[in-house]
């Protein structure tokens, strides 16, 4: 009860319809990069296929918002070099 969710992204259109029907009033997005450019989101959760975990979370970091990410962070290791 105490948490809002402001915003809802996926890509894939019926998985996003559920999530809609559950946050109603949340806006929603097919494109993560849109939601990120919202100023009405502060944190986000990332929750996708292991080889989109550290575009995003970079993405969103760099967006200023506060981040939880499933694991792992990285799909390779030579990924984490840049984060």
């Amino acid at each position: 009860p105490e948490v809002s969710f402001t915003a809802i992204c996926d890509v894939y259109s019926p998985r996003l319809g559920d999530a809609v029907e559950h946050a109603p009033d949340a806006k929603h997005y097919a494109d993560y990069r849109a939601l990120l450019d919202d100023k009405n989101v502060d944190a986000v959760i990332i929750g996708t296929p292991d080889h989109w975990h550290a575009q995003m979370t970079t993405d969103a970091v760099n967006a200023g918002k506060d981040v939880y990410v499933e694991k792992p962070v990285t799909h390779k290791l030579e990924e984490g070099a840049p984060l």
